[in-house]
């Protein structure tokens, strides 16, 4: 309901913005009907933008000239060709009339019927061109994160990684959306190759995308990775600060606001918010201070200084069991080594690891999700790592291998929504499973004092939500707004993104529900998690905003370059993203309808005119493409028909046409109905899709 919440408080202006021009494209399709079925000699007996109730009505010559409520559709309704009765178009009586349609030769109909679709397109390279001439925006191909175990993890790529090439598509202002796209219409089993800069150097690797797309959260293929944010804090609705409770920032004083710029972090001048982060992760135990750009203060004013504390890593005292490597990231330290014996394998199990004269049995000496920082402290040193082989079902063996871990932040998170989403070390390039099979208990801890004891299994954890009391005249609320539960089995092995989303909920309890050996069912147990003395967090608890930068075209040739180039990348995009959704590559969940392009066009009308036009010159392809789908009623169904005609000398059988035509309009209406329907239960929760989880994620 977020987007009819924000009609209330939005400028009427860019409403009607988003409404005239979604009016506008499909006046410009009809149009190109209408002018050239009056070239072309044929008595058009209306014209009608819009669909129910009717606002504005006039004759003007032969021609009744009409204006509906909403603003989604349209129809040119000329002598001798109406879809609402098809039997018009091989009717004797009509054809005889020279001005009707079907007295009209194959190719001047052919004419008519390609007009609007042709128009479509000749407009769409004009907005293209218009919009980078006013300049549009765009998220850059940065990497901010890639998610442990997944193919961009394990391709090699990394956090503050720029992307300067996709496949065949290279440029200085690659966007995000470029790499969302070609992974989303990327062929099964096709892998996409992708070049990126890394301080200074010039890597390629490649990555084939996944298609879980029964998992609940993925409407496309994936390679799992996020856009970098931006060193701007959100921009937060009134009273509100863009830090999370209960972590340091939302303590500072004076307060973190609304737009800040964190501008230094002690005595260094950030350029990028990667840069931020491993600043941060390098500074975990100390108290830092934030030079920050207030938003509404001039650029000369000094900076604001904010010292923040250090955030510890919250815990239950539960120490689980390691699972096998999941995967290892392609140029690390693990995948450089040995081969044979001396080499860690997808499949290996971690036992031990020691430097030194120091040894650690995992999960008894030492927790399995302080791995990271145990190899990320010994940077640079050689580590011996025992691990459990198991070959063709045979006999586990131990092997040995020494590792040399790299210089490296531990910041590539777990995802509780991802199934089995592994745990990254990141220093040496290994992605593990934890399990949720408790192997030690924590004296003193939180799930000590519930009784939980080696040898218990978690079957299921939940967030318990909050109330958090209203601010003025708000009524309280809840945090989460509903309550995060994830199930736990055998292949869902997520225990390290349920750590992480406990530290996104500091001030929360959580609920557990725990299966001892001994116990027919599992029992219930509600903990609050402590802090950890020794183990900080590598966050300060500030809430980003989106990294936008602006692409706008240097002179009008460019422009004119950039308007073709973007229409016949389109073109083919709307094609591959109905073949994909043919043969189940995407899922129906990212279908929209009327709705979702109403809502759409607002957002583009709120941003600027230059993305504006960029919106208006995408849906013109779309409804060109959809328009010329061979689908009986649609534009494309008309023109088989005409090639059908041309080929064999005389009209279609009248049977076949009308039985096709009435075939045809129930295909529309029926998928006209579901994409509605599919907004409706969107905006009202009850898609199967669970926004509540990305939220969580998005918590820095």
């Amino acid at each position: 309901m977020d987007f009819l919440t924000s009609l209330t408080l939005a400028k009427l202006g860019s409403m009607l913005l988003a409404a005239c021009g979604l009016g506008l494209v499909i006046f410009i399709h009809e149009l190109g009907h209408f002018a050239v079925a009056k070239w072309c000699g044929v008595k058009v007996e209306r014209f009608s933008i819009g669909f129910g109730p009717v606002l504005l009505r006039f004759v003007k010559g032969e021609t009744e000239y009409a204006l509906s409520l909403l603003p989604l559709g349209g129809y040119v309704k000329m002598l001798g060709q109406d879809d609402a009765d098809p039997a018009q178009m091989t009717n004797d009586q009509v054809a005889r009339d020279p001005r009707s349609y079907t007295a009209k030769s194959v190719p001047q109909r052919m004419a008519i019927i390609a007009a609007g679709v042709i128009n479509n397109l000749i407009t769409a390279v004009l907005f293209f061109i218009l919009a980078f001439s006013l300049s549009v925006h765009y998220n850059p191909a940065v990497i901010g994160g890639v998610t442990p175990g997944m193919p961009a993890w394990k391709a090699g790529l990394r956090q503050g990684d720029k992307i300067i090439r996709i496949g065949s598509h290279a440029g200085t202002k690659l966007g995000f959306a470029d790499l969302r796209r070609a992974v989303a219409l990327s062929a099964k089993g096709e892998k996409i190759e992708i070049e990126v800069e890394r301080n200074g150097l010039r890597i390629v690797t490649a990555v084939e995308p996944v298609r879980d797309l029964a998992n609940k959260e993925e409407l496309f293929p994936s390679i799992h990775t996020e856009a970098e944010s931006a060193l701007a804090l959100r921009v937060m609705a009134k009273d509100q600060n863009p830090v999370n409770e209960g972590m340091s920032a939302a303590s500072a004083k004076p307060p973190f606001l609304s737009g800040d710029k964190i501008v230094k972090l002690d005595d260094v001048t950030l350029k990028s918010y990667t840069e931020f982060q491993h600043l941060l992760y390098e500074k975990r135990r100390e108290s830092v201070t934030f030079g920050v750009h207030r938003k509404e203060e001039p650029e000369s004013a000094p900076l604001t200084l904010i010292n923040v504390g250090p955030n510890h890593y919250r815990t239950l005292g539960l120490r689980m069991a390691i699972g096998k490597i999941q995967g290892i990231q392609k140029g690390s330290p693990a995948d450089s080594a040995s081969d044979g014996e001396n080499r860690l394998m997808v499949g290996d199990t971690i036992t031990q690891v020691a430097a030194g004269e120091k040894s650690l049995q995992v999960g008894k000496d030492i927790d399995v999700l302080r791995l990271p920082d145990f190899f990320s402290e010994h940077a640079g040193q050689e580590v011996v790592v025992t691990a459990r082989r198991e070959v063709n079902g045979s006999n586990p063996t131990t092997i040995t291998v020494k590792l040399t871990p790299e210089v490296r932040d531990e910041l590539e998170r777990p995802l509780f929504f991802v199934p089995s989403c592994p745990m990254a070390i990141s220093s040496i390039g290994v992605a593990v499973n934890v399990l949720h099979h408790v192997v030690a208990v924590e004296e003193g801890s939180p799930a000590a004092d519930a009784k939980i004891r080696e040898g218990d299994n978690i079957v299921e954890f939940r967030i318990v939500p909050r109330e958090v009391p209203g601010v003025g005249q708000q009524a309280a609320t809840l945090v989460p707004d509903e309550s995060l539960v994830v199930p736990l089995a055998d292949d869902k092995l997520n225990w390290p993104g349920i750590f992480w989303l406990m530290q996104s909920y500091p001030l929360n309890k959580v609920e557990l529900l725990v299966k001892s050996p001994d116990a027919k069912e599992p029992r219930s147990v509600v903990l609050e998690p402590k802090e950890a003395e020794d183990w900080f967090l590598p966050i300060r608890g500030v809430i980003p905003g989106e990294n936008r930068s602006i692409k706008q075209a240097d002179n009008i040739g460019e422009a004119i370059s950039l308007g073709f180039d973007h229409t016949l990348g389109s073109f083919s995009e709307m094609y591959l993203t109905i073949l994909r959704l043919v043969n189940r590559q995407i899922s129906h969940r990212a279908v929209g309808g009327p709705i979702r392009i109403a809502e759409t066009a607002y957002v583009f009308a709120q941003s600027g005119y230059g993305d504006f036009m960029l919106f208006l010159a995408m849906l013109s392809v779309s409804l060109a493409v959809l328009n010329f789908m061979p689908v009986p009623v649609l534009d494309g169904g008309h023109f088989m028909f005409l090639l059908w005609e041309g080929i064999r000398g005389k009209p279609a059988n009248e049977r076949v046409v009308v039985g096709a035509t009435y075939v045809g309009l129930a295909m529309i209406l029926s998928l006209m109905l579901w994409v509605v329907s599919m907004d409706v239960m969107r905006l009202w929760g009850k898609s199967e899709a669970a926004p509540s989880k990305g939220q969580a994620t998005e918590k820095k």
